[in-house]
């Protein structure tokens, strides 16, 4: 929709202008209109899929039972720089799917925010899992995704997940506010902990059912 695309370009622009300013970093014409567009079309399927909801559409609701949420996150010791993953993958109903969390060592908070996405991604991959709703709540980082650009990215683990969301499988983007991330972010905090390498976990820990219950009573999986 035109309306909807102009807000966002113009709203790219305000965001090259401070980036310019504040940052001397500047985006291209051609990267504006683009970040712009792919922005529009998630609006727009958003949109899309809540007018179908609302109607009943029965071929709607069996392609949205095919969909998985992943929510990851990422902790850092500030002192050290030590840093750690953590996420989880559940239905639409919020029932836990899989697990999982990594120590990383150093890395930056960025870095390893996308490594979350990278071994989330992965690990549903292996499970046959191939439509990935992406929750995010560091809106920087969802934005990040949709930027076909930066797959050439000088960030290897960046231009690595990149190109297999563009290559590999349907996956949606979807912001959140941080205490509908709790889980994930628990499970990065104790693995920060137990300093191990990845390690897949099938079964919901004792320890996070009470969280678990909290993002099904907020409905963030709908």
């Amino acid at each position: 929709m035109w309306s909807c695309l102009f807000g966002l370009v113009a709203w790219c622009i305000w965001k090259n202008r401070n980036l310019f300013i504040f940052q001397h970093i500047s985006w291209t014409a051609s990267k504006v209109v683009k970040v712009s567009s792919c922005w529009g079309r998630h609006y727009n399927s958003h949109v899309g899929d809540h007018i179908n909801n609302k109607q009943g559409s029965s071929l709607m609701v069996n392609s949205d039972e095919n969909w998985v949420f992943l929510s990851t996150d990422g902790a850092i010791v500030r002192d050290s720089g030590y840093a750690a993953i953590g996420g989880m993958a559940r239905d639409r109903d919020g029932s836990w799917i899989v697990g999982f969390n990594r120590f990383l060592g150093m890395y930056s908070p960025f870095e390893a925010k996308v490594w979350a996405i990278l071994d989330g991604i992965l690990i549903l991959f292996n499970k046959g899992y191939k439509r990935i709703v992406i929750m995010k709540d560091n809106l920087k980082v969802a934005q990040i995704l949709t930027d076909m650009d930066l797959e050439d990215s000088g960030i290897t683990v960046l231009r690595r997940t990149l190109r297999i969301l563009h290559s590999e499988g349907e996956w949606r983007i979807k912001h959140i506010p941080r205490n509908q991330n709790l889980v994930a972010d628990r499970l990065a905090k104790l693995s920060l902990s137990w300093k191990s390498s990845l390690q897949v976990i099938d079964e919901a820990p004792k320890e996070l059912l009470d969280l678990l219950q909290v993002d099904k009573t907020n409905d963030c999986f709908m």
